[in-house]
């Protein structure tokens, strides 16, 4: 009678599938509509996330959230135990994350209408505030900033993701040069911890309070 044997290749390849399986569920449970793909190529939500030191039971305020690109990834990230703030000064879109929220099940967003110069945003909650692609759309943005501050955490940083015009190849559209950005920011009361230059067209800058 000949013997069958297991062959430990085999064994290897079902083991890759297996965890090519729960990667797969994973990134599943992130649910992007289709107009996000592009953008989130050129910023991708998962390095930005490690970049800012982004982790479970956390809280985030996402300010100028918009329909919830980025707010979708911060609620998979920081988990049940966690926290996120989409705010906005368009009701519209916070009501689109509403729905996409109630579409998805997911339970630990919570949406706030701010103001021009306010994200009116809970005091002492925030471990991160962050903008993505919202800086230059800023009315007011040393106001709005400064009045960010009361929201943060004794240890929080404030988390800025801004097209740069040298990066972006020439393009000034929707940026803010990084001198005068960082110039308004120092004056609302923070201080530059970091310049991250990995993104495609962006710079990614990291503040504390002062």
């Amino acid at each position: 009678m000949k013997r069958t044997y297991f062959k430990p290749y085999l064994l290897f390849v079902i083991l890759m599938l297996m965890a090519l399986d729960v990667m797969v569920a994973q990134k599943s449970e992130v649910p992007e509509e289709s107009w996000e793909k592009r953008f989130n190529k050129i910023q991708p939500p998962e390095k930005i996330m490690d970049a800012i030191g982004l982790k479970e039971g956390m809280t985030i305020g996402d300010i100028g959230a918009g329909r919830g690109r980025f707010a979708v990834w911060f609620s998979a990230r920081v988990g049940e135990s966690g926290k996120v703030y989409a705010n906005d000064i368009n009701k519209g879109v916070l009501d689109h994350i509403e729905r996409r929220c109630e579409r998805n099940n997911i339970r630990n967003i919570i949406t706030v209408l701010g103001e021009v110069e306010d994200p009116l945003l809970p005091e002492g909650e925030l471990d991160i505030a962050f903008m993505i692609n919202v800086y230059h759309h800023l009315d007011k943005p040393v106001k709005l900033v400064r009045n960010t501050i009361p929201s943060l955490k004794p240890n929080g940083i404030l988390a800025i993701v801004e097209r740069d015009q040298e990066k972006a190849g020439g393009v000034s559209w929707e940026s803010t040069p990084k001198k005068r950005l960082i110039e308004q920011v120092e004056s609302a009361g923070y201080k530059l911890v970091k310049v991250d230059d990995s993104l495609e067209e962006d710079y990614l800058y990291i503040f504390r309070v002062k």
